[in-house]
């Protein structure tokens, strides 16, 4: 026997042994997002999957042992990407171990995802069943991967702040913004908006175009915290809208520490400004203008409460005891305190304006005084205006004689 025919035979008792070895299991058949397919030619883009970037692939692998065997594991692979391997875990995934006895059946869950950043094009998935030491068996799926849905056709592919996402208050950051079109489409108009929705403050740039899988940098975003926003964290939105209708949005957060320009004022952002002494008659009625000043960087809800006058009187708001005051604005609420008819002397009772973080307690004095020494004093002035117009009439009168008595001596007068 020659070296030739010796050659042959360990090649045909190889590949005996490969395909004996390749029929302890056989894959019954695989489901992709619930929809079963079956094994493609290489090559031939027909019964193609068709797939869009970023997609979730939830693959199902119903396998069945035609003999015993030990430390199975399934594989599942897209295979052509260019940061395959920086990003392994989108485009690979591999089951547990585990034994089967002849004849037993199994179904194998595997995750993948299309990257987003994949080329739009027709590859493959191989789906690899192997024992420990047998040969592996490889089915092989066409898949076409495509750009995403129109709604979700622009991402944020990255941004920035700077000088960095921790600002003082009263100071101003820039972002970096960059998206990319992951679509089947041309998009105009594309605008993008960065905002902080809680501070009231956002700025927004413009693309004409952003052509299919174009990536573009915006760097002109210009944002200032107010001198008085309260420290703490707070949510960035970027926004992208495109396509007239659509949107995608990415949330971001910076954090903002206390500025130097709002220390004293932060002391007293709430300023409220009242009459602190009235006189009031008994059995009537007098009003305490209460002027609460916001003068804050966000709305704020105030509620006025009474008390002290029960006593001696009665007390009530208008138009209400709860008020919503704007930042950097001014509302009244008007306390209206009414004395009983036998009621003297001087009282003080209180009036506390409290919001969420605050409370400020005002004490009030109302001079109380009674009816008939108002009611004197007041026929009194009413005495002294009637006697003072009465006087300016007869000044008038007597002005009023003067100069036509004048007149009569000038048209008497001779002329020669």
């Amino acid at each position: 026997m020659n070296i030739a025919k010796i050659l042959v035979l360990l090649a045909i008792a190889l590949l005996a042994t490969n395909f004996a070895s390749a029929q302890n299991l056989e894959i019954l058949y695989v489901k992709i997002n619930g929809d079963q397919f079956d094994n493609s030619s290489v090559g031939e883009h027909t019964n193609n999957l068709q797939v869009e970037r970023g997609e979730d692939l939830d693959i199902k692998v119903r396998v069945r042992a035609l003999a015993d065997v030990t430390d199975v594991q399934i594989d599942a692979d897209i295979k052509g990407y260019r940061y395959s391997h920086k990003e392994e875990t989108l485009v690979s995934d591999s089951s547990r171990s585990f034994d089967m006895s002849t004849g037993d059946v199994d179904t194998i869950e595997l995750e993948l995802e299309v990257p987003v950043k994949m080329d739009k094009k027709y590859t493959l998935l191989r789906i690899r069943v192997a024992d420990e030491d047998g040969y592996s068996y490889e089915a092989v799926y066409q898949l076409h991967v495509v750009g995403v849905d129109e709604e979700e056709a622009v991402i944020v592919k990255d941004y920035s702040f700077s000088p960095s996402s921790t600002i003082n208050a009263g100071r101003a950051f820039t972002a970096t913004v960059r998206v990319e079109n992951i679509g089947d489409d041309d998009l105009d108009d594309v605008k993008v908006t960065v905002s902080v929705p809680e501070l009231n403050v956002k700025d927004s740039e413009y693309l004409d175009e952003l052509e299919v899988d174009e990536k573009e940098t915006l760097e002109e975003f210009l944002l200032r915290i107010p001198d008085c926003a309260e420290p703490g964290s707070y949510d960035v939105e970027i926004e992208v809208e495109f396509d007239e209708y659509e949107s995608t949005t990415e949330t971001a957060q910076i954090t903002v520490l206390p500025g130097d320009s709002c220390v004293a004022a932060r002391e007293g952002r709430t300023v409220v400004t009242v009459p602190e002494e009235q006189d009031v008659a008994a059995g009537s009625e007098v009003a305490y203008p209460i002027m609460i000043a916001n003068q804050g960087t966000t709305a704020k809800t105030f509620t006025v409460t009474v008390s002290g006058v029960e006593a001696w009187g009665s007390s009530r708001l208008s138009p209400s005891s709860v008020v919503v005051v704007p930042a950097g604005t001014t509302k009244t609420v008007y306390l209206y305190v009414e004395a009983d008819a036998d009621a003297s002397g001087q009282k003080v009772f209180m009036a506390t304006v409290a919001s969420d973080d605050d409370s400020e307690a005002i004490p009030l004095t109302a001079n109380l005084v009674a009816d008939d020494a108002t009611g004197g004093l007041k026929r009194g002035l009413e005495v002294a205006l009637v006697v003072l117009v009465i006087i300016l009439i007869i000044v008038g009168l007597i002005i009023g004689f003067n100069k036509l008595r004048g007149s009569d001596e000038e048209g008497s007068q001779t002329y020669y």
